[in-house]
């Protein structure tokens, strides 16, 4: 990561079905056959990795949106977004 934050791109995974009802992400795993609930932050976090922002875009969107420090957020929306690549929910364009 660059003074610039994490310039990656995250995106949902072409193989994941998602819908956001009432505020919450619901996520569809066909790889895990699991389906996946998120809360109202990393639904929104979900909303954004639209593959057109990068991860220090969307920490920055969330600090505007939510009482969180920019440090904060960098690091929540890293891990978060890192988890569901490693559960291939979400892929990155570089």
């Amino acid at each position: 990561m660059d003074e610039n934050g994490d310039q990656r791109r995250p995106r949902h995974h072409p193989r994941t079905a998602a819908r956001v009802f009432s505020g919450e992400a619901v996520v569809i795993s066909p790889a895990e056959n699991m389906v996946r609930m998120f809360n109202p932050v990393g639904s929104r976090i979900w909303e954004l990795a639209d593959g057109r922002r990068t991860v220090e875009e969307i920490a920055r969107r969330l600090t505007e949106e939510y009482a969180v420090e920019l440090a904060v957020a960098r690091a929540e929306v890293k891990e978060f977004v890192d988890a569901l690549a490693a559960k291939d929910l979400l892929t990155f364009d570089e």
